[in-house]
C-alpha cells in the first residue's frame, strides 16, 4: 500500500500541469508534472539557462548560485519540446502531416 496521496493540483496559466502529492507517513510534499507541465518547465529552463524544480524554484549549487544547463541538458530539453510540438500537431491534424 502506498503512503503517497494526491493533495492538490499544479496549475499554470489556467491549465492543469501536474499534481501535488504528500506522503501520509512523513508529510513530505512532491510535485509531479504531466507532459504539458514538463514542456513549460523545459521552455523556461532553455529561455533562462537555469535549472528549476518542479514547483518553479531555481535550483542552486552548494554556494547558492543558480545551476546552469549543460550542453547535453539543453539538447535533451530542446528535443523533448520538439517531440511534444510534433505530437500536438499530429493530434490536431488527425494524424495527418
Amino acid at each position: 500500500m502506498s503512503n503517497w496521496k494526491k493533495t492538490g493540483e499544479r496549475k499554470a496559466r489556467g491549465k492543469k500541469t501536474g499534481a501535488v502529492v504528500t506522503n501520509t507517513r512523513t508529510g513530505q510534499v512532491r510535485v509531479l508534472l504531466n507532459p504539458h507541465g514538463k514542456y513549460q518547465k523545459y521552455t523556461a529552463e532553455l529561455k533562462n539557462n537555469k535549472r528549476y524544480t518542479n514547483d518553479g524554484k531555481v535550483k542552486a549549487d552548494k554556494n547558492g548560485k543558480p545551476q546552469r544547463l549543460s550542453k547535453s541538458q539543453q539538447a535533451y530539453r530542446a528535443g523533448y519540446r520538439s517531440a511534444i510540438i510534433d505530437q500536438t500537431a499530429a493530434y490536431k491534424n488527425g494524424g495527418k502531416r
